[in-house]
């Protein structure tokens, strides 16, 4: 996978952080200082568990020496992305969406747990990733992206949540899931 392919993905995820903490912070707002710690742990926990989706796929992987399994490791990625798609977009399409609020001021198990809780999509599309493409290659470039993207992006969640800034969350939700589609479909298409 291209490095592209990685920073379009953090970038998704980072979104749904991103719409995630304006949320929590439009309903118990916190210091910037602590809400800077939510956004290091929530970036960390989601990076952590893509990383680790990502190594149970790569020992996963349908392997052949002709490599006739390409395609079908490239359309469980897809599938893989296409869940996370549908969960994300899903409650959006509501006419009242009812959406997860965590209490960011809960203290630091809480926190942990809702960073974990919000990383399993990270790994769910981890394990897919893995099947398309070895870990050992593209720890990095898998890394970074989502760590930065995740951290910025939730933390302007943070600060426009303390602000009451008025968000389009049904746009930027679907951005988000355009970008993780993208990426899928262009692996099925590319192999």
């Amino acid at each position: 996978m291209s490095i592209i392919a990685f920073i379009s993905m953090a970038i998704a995820f980072g979104i749904s952080a991103m719409l995630l903490m304006h949320r929590c912070a439009s309903a118990t707002p916190i210091r910037l200082s602590e809400g800077l710690l939510v956004a290091a742990a929530t970036a960390v926990m989601q990076s952590a568990l893509f990383l680790l989706g990502f190594a149970i796929g790569d020992t996963l992987r349908f392997e052949d020496a002709s490599g006739s399994y390409v395609e079908v490791n490239a359309l469980i990625m897809l599938g893989t992305a296409a869940v996370v798609a549908f969960k994300w977009i899903g409650p959006y399409l509501r006419r009242e969406p009812r959406l997860p609020v965590f209490a960011l001021n809960g203290g630091t198990v809480r926190t942990l747990l809702m960073a974990l809780a919000t990383g399993i999509n990270a790994s769910i599309v981890g394990i897919g990733v893995g099947f398309v493409a070895p870990l050992s290659a593209n720890f990095h470039g898998a890394l970074w992206p989502m760590l930065l993207s995740t951290l910025l992006l939730a933390y302007l969640g943070i600060m426009f949540g303390r602000q009451h800034v008025t968000l389009r969350p049904r746009r930027w939700m679907i951005i988000a899931t355009i970008l993780l589609l993208g990426v899928a479909i262009h692996q099925v298409v590319m192999h």
